[in-house]
């Protein structure tokens, strides 16, 4: 097939930078193949914030972002005009009102011209937003007419009580890259269990909803009962300045700094590093919007067993054989649990292949084509 008979996609979403869950996915999608192979695609960024820190809040800036972000959809939609509009929706706040701004010519142009539209949801809130009022429910039953919804877990399908008139509901896990092929992941998984030592690794934004802090706890606790051979390590951009500053108080003032190392914001080889590293990955996140994390997904992927707090989806993602959803009051149980039952080969060889059944990058790609098929 020669590429100009591809059927043309217009991708609307979230690509890094910043880096959070939804860029994340943003990204795999611009740079995917199978996505390229497909459609003739052309993709603009939701520019909304600068930084982690300026996510849900107010700036005049975002204003001129709203504006240039519906000129540029606008004209794309006259000059390209696609047979498919993806784009990634946002539940609640400012960004529903961005997004249902920006897609006022996205529906007209649709309904017009008999177009797919499909908006994606990362995050909750659409129930918590659209049950408000009777003003936000009719806002958001204009907002998914007519649109095809994915949702990233199932867990998800009662963010949509009340709400009417959209054509579909599809359910698609995210992803993620493997940067293991069989015989690494063997190496790996060696030489980890080859050493007594315990490496607790802690990779995402650096907020407390996100859990940090907990970690430091657990660390805390490590040192007080000289728990032998035990390294902490984090690794994430910060979301706050107040952020930073309570963690380096908290290292000093406890005299962690034997137990506790901070990597910074991580990527390519050094993220990558960290994880063959690891043997433990450490999730204690009570963050509202939390629903199907990528840390965790890629934990799997290099056979880390995973200690998590029960948000979102995660329940969805963890069984006992892999790890163990625990609470704040109960986390230090559950830490020794895990040091001694879940600390070896055959569990790493585990959750390994929980990855590459459920949460490959290829059943991502693979499973999306199949939902924006036209």
């Amino acid at each position: 097939m020669i590429k100009k008979d591809f059927k043309k996609a217009l991708f609307v979403l979230h690509y890094s930078p910043p880096i959070h869950g939804a860029s994340m996915v943003g990204d795999t999608i611009v740079n995917s193949n199978v996505i390229g192979d497909r459609f003739k695609s052309r993709f603009i960024k939701i520019k909304s914030s600068n930084n982690l820190e300026e996510i849900g809040l107010f700036k005049l800036n975002k204003i001129w972002f709203i504006v240039e972000l519906f000129f540029t959809v606008f004209y794309q939609l006259i000059i390209f005009r696609p047979h498919l509009i993806y784009y990634t929706a946002s539940p609640n706040g400012l960004a529903f009102y961005r997004d249902l701004i920006i897609t006022l010519p996205v529906k007209f142009f649709c309904f017009c011209f008999k177009r797919k539209l499909v908006f994606h949801y990362h995050a909750k809130g659409i129930y918590s937003f659209s049950s408000k009022n009777q003003l936000s429910k009719v806002l958001t039953n204009f907002f998914l007419l007519k649109a095809h919804i994915i949702l990233i877990s199932k867990q998800m399908k009662i963010e949509l009580r009340g709400i009417k008139g959209y054509k579909s509901i599809n359910f698609l896990n995210n992803g993620v890259k493997d940067h293991l092929d069989k015989r690494s992941f063997t190496d790996v998984n060696l030489s980890r269990h080859k050493s007594d030592k315990i490496q607790v690794l802690y990779l995402s934004n650096m907020m407390k909803e996100k859990g940090y802090d907990i970690v430091l706890d657990l660390a805390k606790y490590a040192k007080e009962t000289d728990l032998k051979g035990i390294k902490f390590h984090f690794a994430g951009g910060w979301a706050t300045i107040e952020d930073q500053n309570y963690f380096d108080t908290f290292v000093s003032k406890y005299n962690l700094d034997d137990l506790v190392l901070y990597h910074g914001l991580v990527r390519g080889e050094e993220k990558k590093l960290l994880f063959e590293q690891a043997n433990l990955f450490i999730f204690p996140s009570v963050y509202a919007k939390e629903v199907f994390p990528l840390s965790i997904l890629e934990a799997l992927s290099y056979g880390l067993p995973i200690i998590a707090f029960n948000a979102g989806a995660v329940s969805e993602i963890i069984s006992e054989e892999i790890g163990l959803l625990t609470s704040k009051e109960n986390l230090i149980e559950s830490f020794n649990i895990i040091k001694e039952k879940y600390l070896n080969e055959a569990v790493s060889r585990k959750c390994r292949s929980v990855y590459l059944e459920k949460y490959s990058l290829e059943k991502f790609e693979k499973s999306l084509l199949e939902l924006l098929e036209i």
